[in-house]
């Protein structure tokens, strides 16, 4: 009987808890897209959209709260989209710069 490996660990900097009502605002010509987040890290984010951008692309938006009223402008790259049964869809993206602890904190519970 073969045991399987776990996969190595990818990640570069722990994943947080998300802050209650945390999102992503897109910068879109097509009217507002926003992604819930679901964690985020000094690297980068993870998010349910309702609209799946293309692996690789780079998109620009604002990390927002909407309880406090935060908003902090970054840069992504989309690294991974995954389908979810719900017709939504898991996005993980690489900040173009890490965030400091800073900039991160309002969007962290």
């Amino acid at each position: 009987m073969t045991t399987a490996t776990p996969p190595a660990e990818r990640r570069v900097a722990p994943r947080r808890q998300p802050a209650m009502g945390a999102l992503f605002r897109l910068d879109s010509d097509d009217g507002p897209e926003i992604g819930l987040i679901w964690n985020i890290s000094r690297t980068g984010v993870s998010m349910l959209r309702n609209e799946p951008p293309a692996g690789g692309a780079k998109i620009t938006g604002l990390l927002e709260t909407m309880t406090d009223a935060h908003a902090l402008r970054v840069g992504l790259t989309v690294v991974h989209v995954k389908k979810l049964d719900t017709g939504d869809y898991f996005v993980g993206a690489h900040f173009d710069h890490p965030l400091s602890d800073e900039q991160m904190r309002p969007f962290v519970a």
